[in-house]
């Protein structure tokens, strides 16, 4: 298996979200422009793979919601100011930060409530961001409401969906804690070689990377998702 690095698995991880992204919204835009025409409201998967992404990547997030803007912009034959009002109002989605971080990622994953609470922060902020772009080009200030509820479905999808992936393991999770996880537990199970987490990383990314990975001497997550020191557990 060739070695690869952290920031290289995180460029091939965004990318992969992205091509999801781009192949889910495309189909979803059509379809309802094509076999749904008339009816109130529409779904997307640009809030569900926007906060996946936030949760596995944090700020990085910007690109999978600005790409959604793009896609469904292209999709649906928008003219310029739908362009600005989908991509730039995306990124207000990224606001879901403020309960993730503080909170922090674990807790928000491990919690239903926090999970919740987390896709409706982002999906109110998204369409408030929205809005916001819309008042450039003198939309009524009413308008909110019809952001608000043309998009409810996506809002339920996406609440049901993240529920779903809590429950699969490293899915939504951020991939940082999940490699460190996954390390340790690998070292863990094994009884007779105590450098089984130096096996991992060798097997899977570069040694020189392992500071990437790490940051600020040797750090873990607690169970409230903050870093904290601990123990190095890879032989130089």
């Amino acid at each position: 298996m060739q070695n690869i690095s952290f920031k290289q698995y995180k460029y091939i991880d965004l990318s992969i979200l992205a091509v999801l992204l781009a192949i889910s919204e495309a189909v979803t835009t059509v379809a309802t422009n094509k076999w749904f025409v008339g009816v109130p409201f529409a779904i997307s998967t640009t809030l569900l793979l926007t906060l996946v992404a936030m949760m596995r990547w944090s700020g990085y997030a910007a690109i999978i919601a600005a790409l959604g803007g793009v896609v469904f912009s292209i999709a649906s034959g928008a003219d310029t100011s739908q362009y600005l009002i989908y991509t730039v109002g995306n990124l207000f989605s990224l606001l879901g930060l403020f309960v993730l971080l503080p909170v922090g990622k674990e807790r928000v994953r491990r919690s239903a409530p926090w999970t919740l609470l987390y896709c409706a922060v982002s999906y109110a902020s998204l369409q408030l961001g929205r809005w916001l772009v819309s008042l450039i080009f003198e939309l009524s200030i009413g308008s909110l409401l019809v952001f608000l509820t043309t998009d409810i479905i996506t809002l339920l999808f996406s609440a049901v969906v993240l529920l779903l992936l809590r429950r699969v393991d490293g899915v939504f999770e951020d991939q940082k804690h999940y490699l460190l996880r996954l390390a340790e537990e690998r070292e863990k199970g094994s009884s007779e070689d105590s450098g089984a987490g130096g096996a991992y990383y060798g097997e899977a990314f570069d040694g020189e990377e392992y500071d990437d990975l790490i940051e600020d001497e040797y750090t873990d997550y607690d169970d409230e998702g903050e870093f904290v020191e601990k123990e190095p557990y890879i032989d130089d």
